[in-house]
């Protein structure tokens, strides 16, 4: 996929969102409020009317799809993008899967389909952080894709070191993410399943960056 492709696909997935939104919400009964965030235990706690729920996730798939279509004219590093292909295209694309399944699980609480929320989102999550884990140990240094830390950005051997840990505790907690959302665990379970594993995901490769780092500086030090 290039960046063309990608752009075009946007444009299918946005159009695709937007129709199923019309569509959608024209079936659904006048009044009606559809949850717009679930919190912790599956239970919707904050709602909206149905046209404003079910544009939401148009709304900020197109904006985001905008942002990956222009971010090649925007990132300073534009060597490390270029070399980082990958992460970029497939970031771009587990965005797209994430919009269009905050707009199933829209329609199916509006119409009754009856798909456990809390599932579907926690395994889309899941396959999104496969998706982007499995390039992150690709990549080279940027400022607006990563783990942009001041020591990953400070050297591109501490970067590569802390993205391919970062990429394998993604990988490993995706498919746990996306295997858990196939069994009947309760949702407050799930939930706390998944953000356990974006923690720690995110978390041990910022401290690790930090170490790596150090143990970097130390022949220099040493030398000084």
């Amino acid at each position: 996929m290039t960046r063309k492709s990608g752009g075009l696909a946007s444009l299918l997935v946005v159009a695709t969102l937007a129709a199923a939104a019309v569509f959608g919400g024209m079936a659904m009964p006048d009044g009606i409020q559809l949850p717009t965030h679930w919190g912790i235990n599956g239970e919707p706690d904050a709602f909206a009317d149905k046209w404003t729920a079910l544009l939401i996730p148009v709304g900020l798939t197109a904006g985001v799809s905008l942002l990956f279509y222009f971010l090649p004219s925007l990132e300073p590093r534009r060597e490390g993008l270029a070399r980082s292909q990958g992460l970029y295209l497939w970031g771009w694309v587990a965005i797209l899967m994430i919009g269009a399944a905050i707009q199933l699980a829209l329609l199916s609480s509006g119409l009754g389909w009856g798909i456990p929320v809390n599932h579907l989102i926690v395994g889309a999550l899941g396959v999104m952080l496969v998706l982007i884990g499995n390039q992150l140990g690709k990549s080279r240094s940027m400022y607006l894709i990563g783990l942009r830390t001041p020591w990953t950005l400070a050297s591109e051997e501490v970067w590569i070191k802390t993205h391919r840990l970062c990429g394998k505790l993604m990988v490993i907690g995706g498919i746990a993410m996306v295997i858990a959302s196939l069994l009947p665990l309760p949702s407050g379970l799930l939930a706390t399943l998944g953000l356990v594993v974006i923690i720690v995901a995110a978390g041990v490769p910022i401290l690790y960056s930090f170490v790596a780092w150090r143990r970097e500086r130390r022949p220099d030090q040493a030398r000084g």
